[in-house]
């Protein structure tokens, strides 16, 4: 994928994302001598990432010369034959004529998106992979309080239960565990993964342990619960 970024427009915080950056991925920062420093945090991003990166500076200034510097390059991509999905981003929402252009005339109308920063690039380009999902769940909205206490009960309930495993057999299998705590759903499921998980025996005991010092004591929330 394409990211041309409007580094005049966006500045630094265009590049918030570069994290999901693919080695497959291609980026343009196209900037002016007016904004030819970048943050080196950003920058070691994109280049870990493995991605190719080109940059593209102002020659001469003018109104909108780097827009007409994204749009050429745009043209370009398209005209040698690429047929994947670019990436425009920026804060300019004239771009958005850009992408009327290209939604009439590339193989694929959703082939230009447009966002304010890479992440939201990636998010809006939609597609099937899991960069897009880890994207979409780092920026969807949250009520504040209620993610804190969420985040504090998750920290409080993995640490009792290394406090409970801890001097066990299980104890090197700390994150086998806390994932069947946090897949539950009642009691009943919990012992089906537990021994699926575990195998018969073992799995046994670690039921028993969570049953009997996390769930008999509040500690934790089943839902629906099941006797088993």
């Amino acid at each position: 994928m394409y990211f041309m970024i409007d580094y005049e427009n966006t500045g630094g915080q265009g590049l918030k994302g570069a994290e999901y950056l693919e080695p497959e991925d291609k980026v343009i920062i196209f900037y002016s001598k007016s904004c030819d420093k970048i943050e080196y945090g950003l920058l070691k991003l994109i280049l870990d990432s493995k991605s190719t990166l080109e940059l593209c500076r102002l020659k001469k200034t003018g109104k909108n010369a780097l827009d007409f510097y994204i749009t050429s390059m745009l043209g370009e991509i398209y005209g040698g034959g690429y047929d994947g999905k670019a990436a425009i981003v920026s804060r300019d929402q004239g771009f958005r004529a850009v992408q009327e252009y290209w939604r009439e005339r590339a193989a694929n109308r959703s082939a230009v998106v447009l966002n304010s920063t890479i992440g939201g690039c990636i998010r809006t380009a939609n597609e099937d992979n899991g960069r897009t999902r880890t994207a979409r769940e780092a920026l969807r909205q949250v009520p504040m309080e209620d993610e804190v206490t969420r985040y504090r009960e998750e920290e409080r309930l993995r640490k009792r239960t290394k406090e409970i495993f801890q001097d066990t057999k299980y104890g090197m299998m700390e994150e086998q565990v806390w994932k069947l705590l946090k897949e539950k759903d009642c009691k009943k499921n919990l012992y089906l993964n537990s021994l699926k998980t575990f195998g018969r025996e073992d799995g046994l005991v670690v039921y028993r342990k969570i049953r009997d010092e996390l769930l008999q004591t509040g500690t934790m929330d089943t839902g629906k619960d099941a006797a088993v």
